[in-house]
């Protein structure tokens, strides 16, 4: 078996304008100084932490074709929460680009796949979300979400899953998901603490 030859960016560059770069002040959804049409990242060598964690899937993927190039689908897929969550971030001049055959139906299939370990797949348009289910009820419209907020989630005995947005932390603020469910009187759901940035 040959190995698949390793994967770069090209001309692909979407990831620069989907992600919130808080070091260089850029919000999410925008291209900013930084990026050079057709050149990509003017500061890829030398670029901030956020930038440097960042993990494309198409990237990561040896199996994932061209097609799939971010570029292509106008829509960026990531693993974050240290494997816990995969990311679907779609350009906001394409916000249904998610929603395409090729794309929802690999969100699906690893939701599917990821639920019983754990792990969840999310689809974002800039800050708003959309928990994608792992069965055939509807996905979970979350609205738009405080980048600090916790989420709580859990499924019921149907198998519809539920979402629960939390008040935003305080600068320095952790997290308590024990001290939050008893409060509320839930057995012990899924937890997702996401980084939205």
């Amino acid at each position: 078996m040959t190995t698949p030859p390793t994967k770069i960016c090209g001309s692909c560059s979407l990831c620069c304008k989907v992600m919130l770069v808080e070091e260089l002040q850029k919000p999410q959804g925008v291209w900013r100084g930084h990026f050079k049409g057709g050149v990509g990242c003017s500061i890829h060598d030398s670029h901030p932490y956020s930038c440097g964690v960042f993990q494309c899937l198409w990237i990561l993927s040896p199996t994932m074709p061209i097609q799939a190039r971010p570029d292509r689908l106008k829509v960026v897929m990531e693993i974050d929460d240290g494997g816990k969550r995969i990311l679907a971030r779609a350009d906001p001049d394409h916000p249904g680009a998610w929603r395409q055959p090729l794309v929802y139906g690999q969100l699906k299939q690893w939701a599917r796949d990821g639920w019983p370990h754990g792990r969840t797949v999310w689809a974002m348009v800039n800050r708003h979300m959309w928990l994608i289910s792992p069965n055939e009820h509807a996905d979970v419209d979350v609205g738009v979400t405080d980048p600090r907020s916790p989420f709580v989630y859990q499924q019921g005995p149907d198998g519809r899953v539920s979402v629960t947005v939390l008040p935003p932390l305080a600068e320095g603020e952790t997290y308590d998901p024990d001290a939050t469910m008893a409060k509320a009187g839930w057995t012990p759901p899924k937890i997702s603490i996401p980084r939205r940035d």
